[in-house]
């Protein structure tokens, strides 16, 4: 006699009989589990999914739509749907979905088209530094211009080296370089931005003195390695906190430049891969806690730049007459 296969569920600690002609989700609804599936177990969500802590070898292979999906999603191999899976023999699971608040994450990352695990990245923070006491003493109107005309400018640079903004807190920014497709020139990419985000702040400068202001002085630290990834806000895919220690010794590098007297400091993963191109400053030891540092001040680059996507400029014309189809009709309006 055939010995019946069994499943463990987790958290719940059942012990559940399960026929090989079922599905796990069928298994579980029928153990008076309320497992969650809210496209009734067509997959075509992922609502239901688990992850096989142990008899992965038992599990039938993914359906097509089942691989379609956990592509989309990047699935661990022992992340499984319940609605598609076999057992030809006993397994322990783990039930992923649990309430209302793990659906809208679901939901989110269905979107979105990414559940942002784990990445390897360049990430590039950015600091404006020298000017502390900028939105006290200026008037609210201006702080909206510059600040304004300075976010526009760092995201058309970045974004023309292939970064993404993925956060920003007051005057620092974070950027990530190869969050969606990783390759090596994610370090070279992030220092010829830099450079090039210094040379905008330069131009920008010029105006404040014009403006009677003091000028902003950019701060920046580079470092590469792997990241997690953590949505924030599920409404908006790219504003995302990174955790790990990437994180942690890129935020070392900028804070060490006020110490330090430098603008731009690398890590020693990001020298090596720029070291035939970068013109060095000061090599610096960093030290934090138990973990000391190898960093290197960039002055400059030689070569190519490696630009991803060519920013169109419109031409001023052009632009004026937009803004004027844009906004006469209030003007009309108001008259």
């Amino acid at each position: 006699m055939n010995k019946v296969p069994t499943l463990i569920c987790l958290p719940d600690n059942r012990l559940l009989e399960i026929d090989s002609n079922e599905t796990i989700l069928d298994a579980l609804l029928k153990g008076d589990i309320a497992h969650i599936s809210v496209c009734g177990g067509k997959a075509n969500c992922s609502t239901c999914r688990i992850m096989v802590l142990d008899g992965i070898k038992n599990c039938s292979p993914p359906t097509s739509i089942e691989q379609a999906l956990a592509k989309k999603l990047d699935f661990p191999f022992h992340v499984r749907l319940a609605c598609q899976t076999k057992l030809s023999n006993s397994a322990t699971i783990r039930r992923l979905v649990l309430d209302e608040g793990d659906i809208d994450l679901i939901d989110h990352q269905l979107t979105t088209g990414a559940i942002n695990t784990e990445r390897n990245v360049a990430l590039l923070m950015a600091n404006i530094r020298g000017a502390t006491n900028f939105d006290e003493v200026n008037f609210p109107y201006d702080i909206v211009y510059v600040m304004g005309r300075y976010f526009s400018q760092m995201q058309k640079i970045i974004e023309k080296y292939g970064g993404t903004i993925s956060n920003v807190m007051g005057r620092k920014m974070l950027v990530a370089f190869g969050l969606k497709e990783f390759d090596v020139s994610a370090a070279e990419r992030a220092t010829w931005a830099a450079l090039e985000m210094f040379k905008s702040v330069q131009e920008l400068n010029t105006l404040l003195n014009q403006m009677r202001y003091r000028p902003l002085n950019l701060s920046m630290g580079i470092h590469s390695g792997s990241v997690v990834f953590v949505p924030l806000v599920a409404a908006q895919s790219t504003l995302l906190t990174p955790l790990g220690e990437v994180a942690a010794i890129v935020n070392l590098l900028e804070s060490a430049n006020k110490l330090k007297g430098t603008q731009l400091l690398v890590s020693q993963d990001v020298y090596q891969v720029i070291k035939n191109q970068a013109r060095v400053g000061n090599q610096i030891i960093l030290k934090e806690k138990e973990t000391t540092l190898q960093a290197y001040e960039i002055l400059a680059m030689q070569g190519t730049p490696p630009i991803i996507e060519d920013v169109e400029v419109v031409p001023r014309r052009q632009r004026l007459l937009t803004f004027v189809k844009k906004f006469a009709g209030s003007w009309l309006k108001s008259s």
